[in-house]
């Protein structure tokens, strides 16, 4: 129904405006030499909305007739020099794209995206600098409980005991609680808690980080968090936090050293097929 009624005021707009030409079947509009065509106006018409339709056509074609207004006026009136400048930096950009474009086909083709657990650790021993924490993180447990939720001494206890027969209880009543994470395996920071939970102040933050417990309760749920783990603001991050950012870096000099490989083995066969010659 948009499309039908999307074309339906394009076909309006044109027929009452006179923009189509004469060969309407394949042109918009045209300037000079230039045409715009049903395939150009359609990619820079997507995601017009249908109250706006005939103000934004109008739009799109004032500013393709004004680009190559002024093109063609700038071709006239700029000197050669400053031209000629233009031109070096169009084909300067052009090749660039197309080196690089290539260059990186190259290496995503060649590179090896396994990751190697030692090369990692390396990284991170001779990198800690970069690596000190600007917040608090921690690995948590919750569980939210409805007001009226019969055990819950008995979950409160577990929880903050948190042993492996306490998680186990824990999880086989699990489908009691309103919601619940007792899985262990992911850092979250300050921020991310705060957000999480709104209803912690920076009191109540103070206590859940000196006690490792905190519960809260409202007019719809008792909340209760264990922390299980923490790593203070300004010490260094824990390895599997900066996981992906080590990962990152070593795929990062894992590309630059193949780049550079590359750049060799390209020189080196042109100089020895002659292609090559430096004075």
């Amino acid at each position: 129904m948009f499309y039908k009624l999307f074309f339906l005021s394009v076909f309006l707009f044109f027929s009452s405006c006179r923009f189509v030409s004469d060969d309407n079947s394949k042109n918009i509009a045209r300037y000079g030499e230039s045409f715009l065509t049903k395939e150009e106006f359609l990619s820079l018409t997507e995601g017009v909305k249908i109250n706006e339709s005939i103000s934004m056509i109008n739009s799109i074609i004032n500013n393709w007739a004004i680009e190559k207004i002024l093109i063609e006026r700038a071709e006239l009136n700029l000197n050669e020099a400053k031209i000629q400048k233009i031109q070096s930096l169009a084909d300067d950009y052009k090749s660039s794209l197309l080196s690089e474009a290539y260059l990186e086909a190259l290496v995503n083709s060649a590179i090896n995206l396994e990751v190697d657990s030692l090369e990692i650790i390396n990284l991170f021993e001779n990198n800690k600098s970069l690596f000190n924490l600007n917040q608090d993180i921690f690995k948590l447990v919750y569980i939210e409980l409805p007001l009226d939720f019969s055990d819950t001494y008995e979950v409160r206890s577990k929880i903050k005991r948190f042993k492996r027969d306490d998680q186990i209880f824990l999880d086989s009543i699990s489908f009691r609680f309103k919601s619940f994470s007792l899985t262990t395996d992911d850092w979250i920071s300050q921020n991310i808690l705060m957000q999480k939970f709104p209803f912690l102040t920076n009191y109540s933050y103070r206590s859940l980080k000196n006690y490792n417990f905190f519960q809260f309760k409202d007019s719809l749920s008792l909340y209760l968090i264990k922390i299980n783990e923490s790593v203070k603001k300004g010490d260094i991050s824990p390895i599997d936090y900066v996981m992906p950012t080590l990962e990152y870096m070593s795929l990062n000099s894992r590309k630059k050293e193949l780049m550079l490989s590359i750049k060799t083995d390209i020189l080196k066969d042109a100089l020895e097929k002659n292609k090559l010659e430096i004075y």
